[in-house]
């Protein structure tokens, strides 16, 4: 029955849209290439397999193809992992069962057909938490301290688990054994990055700009209503598990639903509630199994209505082959890059996809790499600028009529924009992408 379920979740991604994120590509390239992580190449997450010498270029995801077949592994490994502890949780095979057909059913709906960093959360949550329950500390901890390098994020939920630790055994020796743990994986990474002379511009995109800067433009579009009941339906009913908050199953439950949900604190996206995602529906089958027949047959009925309307009008949006930022356009601009440029060759992207170096094998200019995001660009557009001016590239990709967070990269970029125009002339285009030439 297990197999059967992984083998349709795996045939649904197949046949959705699907989009990687380019920051997946992108980043791990430069690394690679021998730009230093938030000094060169500038950005607000903890490095992960974005920064470090063992990233996703280096493991040989370097194609949206490949990215396809990552994100089909992970949703394997989580449902054979669902499967193993809902049943301990649970203590019925069938009940687990019954978890992996509703993560078949809420993964791909809350963006389980795209790619980032958040989809790979649950390989590492989903272990903390069995090792918490059966009281193994210390694993509980280092798992937990890769998560962090992945996402900041997770920061909030270590700290509830040491307070639960703590507040349970009363011992400041099982407090310190789950913070050595935790505090490996971090210190080891703190250590990488003071190694290579970066930890000063480290603490300052994943913490300062994260506090000030991004936290005043970068939140994205306030969540619509519909959206807040889709989230309030399938992450709020687990909540009724609060009656047997003793268990301390329930307990452990609680802390990494809540806990795992502290990334929505950067954007609502659907993307950031799949780390949450495996504990809700857990919770919730849990709660099924501790209610009567009448109130266990009510809340599957109103359940059943609810869950077919929505997959219709998601399947009926996210059908397709499409694969979001890596279009018919993208690729062959990539195509005529290589053409106009060798191997290594430094050029500029104004506008168009950022990814294209990846994809033509190119570098940015004046060794500086950030998405042209207002935000960034309002801290980061004098160094670009700089950086194109000093290389003077003899190629430049330019599309002006991107928009970003609705507003053109020509109003919030305008320097480089006037600067492109003045000494740069069409040579070739891709749809309303340019490439340019030097004069």
């Amino acid at each position: 029955m297990l197999f059967l379920i992984i083998a349709i979740h795996v045939f649904i991604l197949t046949k959705l849209i699907f989009f990687p994120y380019p920051e997946l590509f992108i980043y791990p390239y430069l690394t690679n290439h021998g730009l230093k992580p938030y000094s060169q190449i500038l950005d607000q997450h903890f490095p992960g397999l974005l920064f470090l010498p063992i990233n996703f270029n280096s493991l040989g995801m370097t194609t949206p193809e490949i990215a396809r077949a990552w994100s089909s592994v992970i949703v394997i490994l989580t449902q054979i992992m669902l499967f193993l502890i809902g049943r301990k949780i649970l203590k019925s095979s069938t009940k687990a069962i019954f978890v992996n057909i509703l993560f078949l059913i809420w993964q791909p709906f809350f963006e389980g057909w795209v790619l980032w960093i958040d989809s790979f959360l649950p390989l590492l949550l989903l272990p903390a938490f069995y090792f918490l329950y059966r009281g193994r500390i210390f694993a509980a901890g280092i798992l937990l301290g890769l998560a962090v390098i992945f996402k900041q994020t997770i920061i909030p939920l270590s700290l509830l688990v040491l307070i639960y630790i703590f507040w349970k055994t009363r011992s400041f020796k099982n407090s310190f054994r789950f913070l050595g743990g935790l505090l490996i994986p971090v210190v080891l990474m703190v250590v990488y990055l003071a190694s290579i002379g970066v930890f000063s511009d480290f603490w300052y995109w994943t913490v300062i700009f994260n506090l000030t800067t991004f936290a005043q433009f970068g939140r994205g579009a306030v969540p619509t209503p519909a959206h807040f009941l889709r989230v309030l339906f399938v992450f709020g009913l687990p909540f009724l598990i609060l009656k047997w908050i003793r268990l301390a199953e329930v307990q452990i439950l609680l802390i990494f639903l809540i806990g795992a949900l502290a990334g929505l604190s950067t954007r609502f996206d659907f993307v950031h509630f799949q780390p949450a995602l495996p504990f809700t529906l857990v919770a919730f089958v849990f709660v099924l199994g501790r209610l009567g027949k009448l109130g266990r047959l009510g809340i599957m009925s109103l359940y059943g209505l609810i869950l077919v309307w929505w997959l219709i009008i998601f399947y009926k949006g996210h059908l397709g082959d499409q694969v979001i930022s890596f279009g018919l356009n993208t690729r062959e601009l990539a195509v005529k890059i290589k053409d106009n440029t060798n191997p290594g060759e430094k050029i500029f992207v104004y506008g168009a996809q950022q990814h294209l170096y990846q994809m033509s094998d190119t570098l940015p200019a004046g060794d500086i790499f950030v998405f042209q995001f207002p935000w960034f660009m309002q801290v980061a557009g004098g160094r670009i600028l700089e950086g194109i001016i000093k290389d003077k590239p003899r190629i430049v990709v330019s599309d002006r009529e991107v928009l970003v967070e609705n507003r053109k990269i020509t109003d919030f970029a305008r320097d480089i924009d006037q600067y492109i125009q003045s000494n740069y002339q069409k040579i070739d285009s891709v749809g309303t992408a340019e490439i340019l030439q030097r004069k």
